[in-house]
């Protein structure tokens, strides 16, 4: 069921690349060294998912000098090393890698993270397609904590094998739909259209997107859902710039966006060259779309455009500061300086913001690898010296008001029933800033923290700022 998808898929654009099986083959040994794959009396091993930054730069890509692959490993092991050993064994990260560029590595990082490097589990902060998670959980039957959201199809087959940090794709649907209806930004006076694909994520958070509009008397004039298995991004953009048109000829006046920016800038940059400026909302179901990250990757034709997210922005509703960390973000941020060895900076680009060779802001600690790595290690620990994975579920599902950083209000949640962890989300717009923005009089450049776009935070659905998933 779920491995076709994943070889139709598995060639799609990667998104947020710079932010940024367990199983034992057969006639395994079962002498107790070798029992738990991964776990030896002495190491857990932990396979992480990162993008082959050293290979894209050896093909003559331009990178920041900072994005690694070694250094994107060294963001895990730095907070696995401030950890220490649990219960006597050092915990080790192993790369998986996989060529953004290349459809075919999906299959190989998928060996690579489950079979090659005999991890107890795998883990990805963000950027690895969901189209390859089954191969690794399904297929190989490998536990994984994944750093974004994922599919509710793929959350039923996967059962204890797969915790994500994000909602489902249904609730980024029925999430945004709330929003935009209980704070008036669209009502039974708006013709609304959507753009989305055909993917599996795309498809259910859409499909969620328009009955909630429906609910609320909302008329859905048109649905264009681009074909996203052809794998082929230039071909994507140029299905959603027409798709303006289309809308045009169906009186739509506002149009949520359900396709990453990989696929969205087509659709952004003809909606403002036409002169049709239709009105827009993002829908928070892909990789790192409404990031930090994302928001240095949408065009600036996108500016003013709200997203109902969990993740959080180091800007203020003001646009007059810097939001202060919470007191585990601080614990992370103290943690990935001396891993990294720099003074991290808030809203700081993976790999820096450099231009024309020069840093002009040195990039932000990564939260998703903080939390992650947190709540693992946690859960190991509790698993006590006899370690299986069915012990390390059963503590992460125990896991009340956990820390967050970046995220759903500084605080999580799992249960039996619930392998996502956000509880809260918010309302936030992107804000338009460049290197060629002066900085103003609060230090900041038009509300952003470095020279680049940023999100601002804003009331919604009758909250000052964060509300509860339903």
């Amino acid at each position: 069921m779920f491995r076709k998808p994943f070889r139709a898929l598995a060639g799609l654009a990667v998104v947020g690349l710079v932010a940024g099986a367990l199983a034992l083959p057969a006639g395994a040994a079962t002498h107790r060294a070798a029992a738990v794959q991964g776990v030896t009396d002495t190491e857990i091993t932990i396979s992480a998912l990162v993008a082959d930054l050293d290979g894209l730069r050896a093909k003559g890509f331009n990178l920041a000098p900072k994005l690694t692959t070694g250094n994107l490993l060294k963001k895990w092991q730095g907070y696995a090393d401030a950890y220490g050993p649990i219960n006597g064994r050092k915990v080790v990260f192993k790369p998986a890698v996989w060529d953004p560029l290349d459809p075919k590595t999906f299959d190989a990082a998928c060996t690579q993270a489950t079979v090659q490097n005999k991890a107890f589990v795998v883990v990805n902060g963000n950027g690895f397609r969901q189209a390859a998670i089954p191969c690794i959980v399904i297929d190989n039957k490998t536990p994984m904590f994944y750093g974004e959201s994922v599919t509710q199809a793929l959350i039923d087959a996967a059962g204890s094998n797969l915790f994500s940090l994000g909602i489902p794709a249904p609730q980024s649907g029925s999430t945004a739909a709330r929003v935009a209806t209980e704070s008036k930004i669209v009502t039974s006076a708006n013709k609304v259209g959507i753009l989305s694909g055909n993917g599996p994520a795309s498809t259910e958070a859409a499909t969620a997107l328009e009955a909630g509009l429906k609910k609320a008397g909302v008329t859905v004039a048109s649905r264009i859902d681009v074909n996203e298995l052809s794998a082929d991004a230039t071909a994507i953009n140029r299905e959603s710039a027409a798709a303006v048109a289309t809308f045009q000829s169906k009186s739509v006046d506002y149009v949520f966006v359900v396709i990453p920016f990989t696929w969205n800038k087509g659709f952004f940059q003809e909606n403002k060259a036409s002169g049709a400026n239709l009105k827009t909302m993002l829908v928070d179901s892909a990789s790192s779309m409404c990031t930090a990250y994302g928001a240095t990757q949408t065009p600036a034709d996108a500016a003013g455009t709200p997203c109902a997210t969990t993740w959080d922005t180091r800007a203020v509703q003001a646009k007059n500061s810097i939001k202060k960390d919470n007191e585990f973000e601080a614990k992370c941020r103290q943690t990935a300086n001396k891993a990294l060895g720099e003074t991290t900076q808030p809203g700081g680009p993976s790999g820096d913001l450099v231009k024309d060779g020069v840093v002009l802001a040195v990039e932000d600690f990564p939260p998703n690898e903080c939390t992650i790595t947190t709540l693992i290690l946690d859960a190991i620990k509790k698993a006590g010296k006899n370690l299986t994975w069915s012990k390390v579920a059963a503590n992460l599902q125990k896991v009340k008001k956990g820390p967050a950083a970046m995220m759903s209000d500084g605080q999580g949640t799992f249960s039996k029933t619930k392998p996502y962890y956000a509880d809260f989300a918010h309302l936030v717009t992107l804000n338009a800033a460049s290197p060629d923005v002066v900085k103003d009089a609060n230090g900041l450049y038009n509300g952003c923290p470095v020279q680049t776009n940023c999100w601002i935070p804003a009331a919604a659905a009758g909250a000052t700022e964060w509300f509860p998933i339903k």
